[in-house]
């Protein structure tokens, strides 16, 4: 079976419920979803992009996430909790000093082609976290992020 195939295979069971991978799983959360939109401001060249992984807790423990890791970045995150689902939230901003540039500033042959984004290594992915009651860090795979399309307006 070929990696994207196993990929959207994955991705149909963990939506609906059904058993994960143990590579994406762990005793006390599965994996549910992990998604990436990438948004631009409304200053030149300040841009960033939005991680959101859906967990699922499978026990009653209170599960506290400590580290966030996207395609290489360690990024700064909230947690919400709703039921047996956790949300977390992270942001990653950048600036793109090309786009910032005047036009007499960028050397003559340069592309106009902008650079996405900072990203070291894209299967760099995981979470640590913790369950009340003990200092022991678990840390769970991502396998991937899935890019979904920005549905609002540009900051301004």
């Amino acid at each position: 079976m070929n990696n994207q195939l196993f990929l959207t295979v994955f991705w149909m069971l963990a939506s609906c419920g059904m058993p994960v991978s143990s590579l994406y799983q762990d005793k006390a959360i599965s994996v549910i979803s992990a998604e990436k939109t990438e948004w631009t401001g409304g200053r030149s060249g300040v841009k960033g992009i939005m991680y959101t992984v859906k967990f699922k807790k499978n026990n009653n423990s209170i599960v506290t996430v400590k580290t966030l890791r996207a395609e290489g970045n360690t990024i700064p995150f909230s947690q919400d909790n709703a039921g047996n689902t956790i949300i977390v939230r992270g942001n990653l901003q950048y600036k793109n000093e090309d786009e910032t540039k005047m036009a007499d500033q960028v050397p003559a042959g340069k592309s106009d082609e902008i650079p996405v984004s900072p990203k070291k290594n894209p299967k760099d992915n995981w979470i640590e976290y913790n369950v009340q009651g003990s200092q022991t860090l678990h840390r769970i795979n991502i396998s991937k992020f899935i890019a979904v399309d920005f549905s609002g307006e540009s900051a301004p």
